[in-house]
């Protein structure tokens, strides 16, 4: 059975959530909103479902709940940033503005970030960027998931890319893409549905195509060479600009130890249009572009869609009808309002009271 939870109170929980394990205000605000601006945008493999693995960091001490971001080096638009151990949320959202403030200073800004930890959707980060009428590209490094093209090792993450930039109205063109065929959520979903892998998706130990998720030992770089290529710079700029380990020195995410922090580093660039001509003829034009290509001929008839248009479709229906749970996110949720007092929340949800039962 589906469970629903309302966008207010999922913020609601995650920020109290924060604030019990002793993350500060302003830093339990950016936590709450990244998790559920994450889940509004049908992101669900990087939303509320990671909220008991980040808290788990924190109980745990991977995650440090009162970081002293210090910016360690700054020239002109460029900032190197040691997060000190900080949730990545709060190190992702902290660059996000570091970086928009340098682009709105300088023209351009670019923030490299040390000592984080998995920080969820870059496109978070982007959609910060893009409001404030920036351009923006965010990059960040993960433990190794892909082999890298002709290999059979995993030696890169699925190193996500977002490109952001401004249209009309508030609207944003906004890309988020990972650099391998698939994610390893999807490994895992194949997997619990008993489903074969389609063609060319992952490899086993031998580096053969692997239809098993259960053989699963890397994932195929997307489009062979060229995500090679592209995993190779998000690992330059997320890695080797922060000093960082590379990603198949990291360890993964819901991997033991948590006492200790994973040291991410994450990529954040913004530029200002301002600088190149109007501000305004630039967003139309964005605008435009993007309509031209949801006007482009289909070929089943049905709506050629540009980057963000789930996102936006998503985040509209759930503002409205709440954000969905399985079952085991529902029993979590249910869990953590009870030890958090939140009677409110259970009282709302028929559903969630009935987990905590």
């Amino acid at each position: 059975m589906t469970t629903y939870i309302q966008s207010d109170e999922l913020h609601e929980l995650c920020e109290k959530a924060a604030l019990a394990r002793g993350v500060g205000a302003q830093h339990a605000s950016w936590f709450a909103r990244a998790l559920t601006r994450t889940s509004l945008m049908g992101i669900d493999t990087h939303g509320l479902r990671l909220l008991p693995l980040y808290l788990r960091e924190l109980d745990e001490g991977r995650s440090n709940p009162c970081p002293v971001m210090r910016t360690m080096r700054q020239s002109g638009g460029t900032a190197l940033v040691d997060a000190d151990g900080a949730l990545g949320v709060v190190a992702g959202t902290y660059a996000a503005e570091l970086a928009s403030d340098l682009a709105s200073e300088h023209g351009v800004g670019v923030v490299a970030v040390a000592n984080s930890n998995h920080f969820g959707a870059a496109s978070v980060y982007g959609e910060l960027i893009g409001k404030r009428g920036l351009i923006g590209m965010v990059t960040t490094s993960a433990a190794a998931r892909m082999a890298p093209f002709s290999g059979k090792r995993a030696m890169f993450g699925t190193n996500p890319i977002c490109f952001v930039a401004p249209a009309c109205a508030d609207d944003l063109y906004l890309f988020d893409m990972a650099t391998s065929q698939i994610s390893y959520s999807q490994v895992k979903h194949y997997r619990r549905n008993g489903l074969a892998l389609p063609p060319g998706w992952a490899l086993d130990a031998d580096g053969r195509p692997a239809g098993d998720p259960s053989r699963v030992a890397a994932l195929s770089p997307l489009g062979g060479y060229k995500g090679q290529g592209l995993a190779m710079m998000v690992q330059i700029l997320s890695c080797l600009l922060a000093s960082m380990p590379l990603d198949h020195e990291l360890s993964h995410l819901d991997a033991e130890p948590y006492d200790r922090g994973r040291q991410i580093g994450h990529c954040l660039i913004a530029i200002d249009p301002a600088r190149f001509g109007s501000l305004d003829r630039f967003r139309q034009n964005v605008s435009d572009l993007m309509e031209t290509i949801r006007r482009t001929p289909s070929v089943d008839g049905e709506q050629v869609l540009v980057a963000g248009d789930p996102q936006k479709a998503s985040a509209a229906s759930r503002t409205s009808m709440g954000i969905p749970l399985n079952a085991d996110e529902a029993r979590s949720l249910a869990d953590e309002a009870r030890r958090l007092g939140l009677s409110r929340i259970l009282s709302d949800n028929e559903a969630l009271q009935k987990e905590v039962a």
